[in-house]
């Protein structure tokens, strides 16, 4: 491999149209700086696109779901002897996911949608009885090693 060559400074200057080292240096960082926000700009980009696909995503599955309740409840109404707690539960379940559909376009909850059910809060935990420890007496058990 053979080393490479870089013209002398009194050179490189007139190679550069007479630019200084310090007007090369700020031009560098200049361009270095226009790169940087390029590639800011193409991550910001890439960033939005897929944030979107993600919302898309999840409207369609928001759909989907209100349209899987809206044929289970048009299946049990168009049944004879259904229980009325499984309808009422139907009925309830296209009214869940139609108000989450509702939610994802506006941004808030529809004044006619069902409560959220909630959760049960978790149990705290029992903390463990902290184990006293010895304190010294001088016997030779306490400096055993």
């Amino acid at each position: 491999r053979r080393a490479q060559h870089h013209p002398p400074a009194h050179r490189r200057r007139r190679l550069m149209g007479g630019a200084s080292d310090d007007q090369v240096a700020a031009d560098l960082e200049l361009f270095a700086s226009f790169v940087r926000d390029d590639e800011r700009r193409e991550r910001e980009a890439k960033a939005a696109a897929k944030a979107e696909r993600r919302a898309a995503n999840e409207r369609r599955a928001l759909g989907q779901a209100k349209d899987d309740a809206a044929a289970a409840l048009k299946r049990l109404r168009g049944r004879d002897g259904v229980d009325p707690a499984e309808r009422a539960a139907a009925e309830e379940a296209y009214r869940q996911a139609l108000a989450a559909v509702v939610a994802a376009e506006t941004g808030e909850a529809p004044t006619w949608a069902p409560a959220a059910e909630e959760a049960p809060a978790p149990e705290p935990e029992a903390e463990p009885e902290p184990v006293p420890e010895a304190e010294p007496d001088g016997s030779p058990d306490d400096h055993a090693e």
